[in-house]
């Protein structure tokens, strides 16, 4: 008999068993017959558990003793809602910094892009050293710490694109688990941080290494520790392996490289990286991959075909790891346009059916709706005709169409969308990269997306780095609203046939990504976006412009979506309405907190409701935003360094 949803094995609380179950039920309502969710919703009240159900979250439910945060996206459908209410519209300007936790790694090669796991009172994070540490999640007291890698010699040993980072922990059964640079995973006993097992996946020095986050979920009565492998800028091939949770013992793995998708023998380099922790629906036994950018990043020549599964959702058996579904944003991907955002599910009426939906966002600025158990558009999707290949582009092989979702994004994908104040510098651009220019170029070319990068200067929107990047987004059951950051940050692409160049990394080896592109581009201005979309519409409700390009995921409490900025700042806004209601400076106020770069969590602990967010900065926005390169200029754009986990909360 199939589970009846992604259950969250740790809790005790009968009556929180009882809430989970039915709420994985409702969120599966698509396929199940109303009369049986009725019975559920007796017996719950029947029972007489005062709870509210997930999918149709009120502010009436119970602020008292402790509601934990227990997976990446506090459920395993990735919404990154919290019901909770004792921080609200009303009183979210009286936040204050209810404690303050530091790492000790000040690496400018290193970032904090963690989001935080707590269950019954402990907070269990990471940091860019791949340190493990349990807190007190009410004080932010150190319990424990299970060590990463501090030592120089031993992290420059490591193949790590766009700096050191890894995601979180998963939490299941007692157990933390969590994987690292050197292709470990190691379960550590969660009263503890003594190691419980470790399995070596792979073998960092064949340039592959782990930043994601794991994933724990039951399976036909196993439990599962999902795990994949980064590196997709060392033409690496992407893999993704299901580990058994109580030893150890891989149990399945997945190549997300099609060899009949590429030419040859190059699906072996092929890329195909998985960023981030995958969304479960343990009901329909489907895990939800989103997969990383074809290798060479920017050179199609040698990879002819659409190069399945690169840009892709890909919805893989949770029992054995077979693909049963895919679904590829971007065909022949020569621009590095990963599927890195995890994938959010959630349940939509539309046109009167109910279905059980996946939404996401790409690099391309493109959001998808699909049906989760097929993979079909809900939202219509249409193959449009790109910019073709030119003579001076043939080598790429580009794909003639590349598909169009009818769902309203929220970054603008073409140059004639951006106001006279956003449009770029191109005098600046050009005097800044002179000597890229083609023979007979007198200025960087403005090319609309899906331009195929050849010998000419080009500048394209979204660059590499988004559109949407791989910042987690969120979904309100009370709005029917996901929320989430986008980038406008355009780049400039130059690349030929052959091309074996090489962009220089600090440590590690330099990258072969086919192409010279640049991402900090003088004059580009670019900027971020925060947003709401109505599910039910597919239209952008509300919006909000900051100075840096979105590299922070969001949490949806109750009323309010919390995000972070590039410089430190750390925002609070009305769900609804997109009002901006709070904002803390954590880099101006509080010492050595950096920029915001990371997946905020809510939770309550002993009765009294915590925001936590990690302040550390990213590696690449730094170069991105440096020097005051953004739209709004000066230090607004800075992006510091930091180790700071910092917990909010209202006054006692």
């Amino acid at each position: 008999m199939k589970e009846t949803g992604p259950r969250d094995l740790h809790r005790t609380s009968s009556a929180r068993a009882i809430l989970e179950l039915l709420a994985r039920n409702m969120g599966s309502a698509a396929k199940r017959p109303a009369a049986r969710s009725l019975i559920l919703i007796v017996a719950v009240v029947a029972l007489g558990v005062g709870v509210v159900l997930y999918w149709g979250a009120s502010p009436t439910s119970a602020q008292h003793g402790n509601h934990d945060w227990p997976n990446h996206g506090n459920d395993l459908a990735n919404t990154r809602f919290q019901n909770l209410d004792q921080i609200n519209p009303n009183n979210v300007n009286k936040l204050q910094v209810a404690w303050v936790f530091h790492t000790g790694v000040l690496d400018p090669l290193s970032e904090l892009e963690a989001s935080p796991i707590e269950v019954d009172g402990r907070l269990f994070i990471t940091d860019g050293h791949d340190d493990v540490f349990a807190l007190n999640a009410a004080t932010g007291k150190q319990l424990w710490k299970f060590e990463g890698f501090n030592d120089e010699a031993q992290l420059a040993a490591f193949f790590l694109c766009c700096g050191r980072n890894n995601h979180g922990v998963a939490y299941g059964d007692g157990a933390v688990f969590v994987g690292r640079f050197d292709d470990s995973v190691v379960a550590l006993n969660a009263e503890t941080g003594k190691v419980l097992w470790t399995n070596t996946v792979a073998d960092y020095h064949d340039k592959v290494s782990i930043n994601s986050a794991p994933q724990f979920a039951r399976s036909g009565g196993r439990d599962l520790v999902i795990i994949s492998l980064s590196g997709g800028e060392f033409e690496i091939r992407g893999q993704v392996f299901a580990l058994d949770a109580k030893t150890g013992k891989t149990v399945w793995r997945f190549s997300t490289t099609q060899p009949t998708s590429f030419a040859g023998q190059s699906f072996l380099t092929g890329g195909g990286a998985v960023w981030n922790p995958p969304a479960i629906d343990a009901d329909l036994g489907l895990v939800y991959l989103s997969v990383g950018n074809a290798a060479p990043d920017i050179l199609g020549e040698n990879r002819a075909g659409d190069n399945l599964f690169a840009a892709s959702i890909v919805a893989v058996d949770l029992n054995t790891g077979n693909a049963v579904w895919h679904f590829q944003e971007v065909h022949h991907d020569i621009w590095d346009y990963d599927s890195a955002q995890p994938a959010v599910l959630f349940p939509l009426e539309k046109d009167g059916k109910h279905y059980g939906a996946l939404g996401h966002c790409s690099k391309t600025g493109q959001y998808y709706i699909l049906d989760r158990r097929t993979g079909e558009p809900i939202y219509a999707v249409s193959e449009q005709p790109v910019p073709a290949s030119g003579a001076s582009a043939a080598f790429q092989i580009a794909a003639p169409t590349q598909p169009y979702s009818a769902v309203e994004p929220i970054t603008p994908l073409r140059f004639d969308q951006l106001t006279p104040e956003e449009q770029p510098d191109t005098a600046a651009i050009t005097a800044a990269f002179t000597s890229y220019l083609a023979p007979g170029q007198t200025q960087v070319a403005l090319s609309p997306q899906y331009t195929p990068p050849d010998e000419t200067l080009r500048l394209i929107m979204p660059g590499d780095n988004g559109g949407c990047e791989w910042n987690p987004a969120g979904y309100s059951p009370r709005t029917k609203y996901v929320y989430y950051g986008a980038r406008h940050d355009p780049d400039v692409f130059k690349t030929h046939s052959g091309n074996t160049s090489l962009i220089p990394e600090a440590v590690n080896g330099d990258l072969h990504l086919g192409s010279t592109f640049i991402n900090h581009v003088p004059g580009a201005k670019p900027f971020g976006l925060y947003g709401a979309t109505d599910t039910r519409t597919g239209k952008v409700v509300w919006k909000i412009q900051i100075p840096a390009p979105a590299k922070s995921g969001v949490v949806v409490a109750g009323d309010l979506v919390f995000f972070g900025e590039g410089n430190g700042k750390f925002d609070g806004v009305d769900a609804k309405t997109g009002k901006m209601l709070f904002t803390f400076n954590a880099a101006a106020n509080i010492p050595n907190a950096g920029g915001a770069a990371a997946g905020p969590i809510a939770y309550l602990v002993d009765g009294r409701e915590f925001i936590v967010n990690a302040f550390g900065g990213n590696v690449p926005d730094r170069s991105i935003t440096a020097n005051g390169n953004c739209l709004g200029g000066g230090h607004i754009c800075d992006n510091p360094v930091g180790d700071a986990f910092v917990a909010f909360a209202l006054p006692r």
